[in-house]
């Protein structure tokens, strides 16, 4: 049971997100979810209920509480939008308890553990070479790195640095302060001779097409496997947020480097970090103690 009024405007809803610049891993979910939404009602917007919405949690019951407020958190996005068009009095979601879920603890990989993922990686393959040594070294989304241009990349000497389209839209500069990640960027742009367009290209059809999100998921699954070492792409970015507390970057320049919108989400590494707790009260304790001699 579904309303083909209901699909249409899920998607004039999901093309109002694509324009938005939301990431193509977010639509796919949001579809998923709203799928199921569809299922449950076979009326417009305007008749959706507390207990439809309740119907459609219903159906997600069996998975866990990440996933369940990951629905949750698809619908309201969707009904905001309806209520916010006008298709809708009032959000129903609302009225319901939210899913909790425990905030999880970032997780990254030691850096040897990456390192030796990234020596497996054969010298002629170079686009995977730069790919995943600027994932570990910039802390970047996979989104972001594939919808790089060649433009967005500014190699002048001691000034090199990203322009990158984050969430929601949003450009920051990111600088790349690695110098073998800035001289491997200079011989992929020599030896691919690429001057516009995505700056990651697929392979095999030659026509300038950007990577898909799974080709590289798989080549870095490969590579890992290879090194005998468990380690997901978006760890690279966790590890990489460690690394820069653990080394007295502040929480401000880390936010802006990562393209978090809330300085919560950063606070999550330094929470996590008791080596540069460690490390500043051993400093306070030397300062007092020369103090009293």
């Amino acid at each position: 049971m579904s309303s083909a009024e209901l699909d249409t405007t899920i998607a004039t809803f999901l093309s109002d997100l694509r324009r938005a610049g939301r990431a193509q891993h977010t639509l796919r979910a949001y579809t998923t979810e709203l799928t199921h939404l569809s299922a449950c009602h076979d009326g417009p917007v305007a008749t959706i209920t507390v207990d439809t919405v309740r119907m459609a949690l219903a159906r997600r019951d069996e998975r866990s509480p990440a996933s369940r407020a990951r629905t949750a958190a698809a619908l309201n996005s969707f009904l905001t939008w309806a209520v916010r068009h006008d298709l809708l009095v009032s959000n129903p979601l609302v009225k319901l308890d939210r899913v909790r879920v425990p905030e999880p603890t970032p997780r990254g990989v030691e850096r040897d553990q990456i390192d030796a993922i990234l020596a497996v990686i054969p010298r002629d393959q170079l686009r995977d070479q730069v790919l995943f040594r600027l994932l570990a070294e910039t802390g970047l989304r996979i989104s972001e790195a594939l919808q790089l241009d060649v433009d967005d990349l500014d190699l002048t000497p001691d000034d090199e640095h990203l322009c990158v389209l984050g969430k929601r839209g949003q450009r920051r500069t990111v600088l790349l302060d690695d110098p073998q990640l800035v001289r491997l960027l200079r011989r992929y742009l020599k030896e691919t001779k690429a001057r516009h367009g995505p700056l990651f290209r697929a392979l095999k059809n030659g026509d300038g097409q950007p990577l898909r999100y799974q080709t590289i998921q798989a080549r870095w699954a490969a590579y890992g496997a290879a090194a005998g070492v468990t380690c997901t792409l978006h760890q690279l970015r966790h590890s990489h947020a460690t690394a820069l507390v653990q080394d007295g970057v502040s929480l401000a320049t880390i936010r802006k480097r990562l393209g978090h919108k809330h300085i919560q989400t950063t606070l999550r590494y330094a929470e996590q970090s008791d080596v540069v707790a460690d490390t500043e009260m051993r400093q306070r304790r030397r300062a007092l103690q020369r103090k009293r001699r």
